[in-house]
């Protein structure tokens, strides 16, 4: 069952000290959905990727950006998002 979990996230911004700005790195804490996942099954589309993971008998869809072609499979790992994924049926 996935669960929601506080998260300690980095990111890049500009910053500015007097007048000249410099990139530098922040933290933030954002609060993800969170899936611990017995397998992902990723299908590589060049740029796209698709992914099906299963957590409990029950299989969870969604796309994100990537580089490959052809597909591979993961084990035991935990996925964190910002929105609840979609179930798309049984595994």
């Amino acid at each position: 069952m996935p669960y929601q979990k506080t998260i300690t996230e980095s990111y890049w911004t500009v910053c500015w000290k007097w007048i000249f700005p410099y990139p530098c790195k922040k933290t933030r804490k954002v609060t993800k959905w969170c899936y611990d996942f017995e397998s992902i099954h990723i299908y590589h589309w060049l740029f796209f990727c698709i992914f099906y993971g299963c957590e409990n008998n029950i299989e969870y869809r969604w796309a994100e950006f990537c580089i490959g072609i052809g597909s591979s499979w993961v084990y035991n790992k935990t996925v964190c998002k910002k929105k609840k994924l979609k179930v798309s049926g049984k595994c």
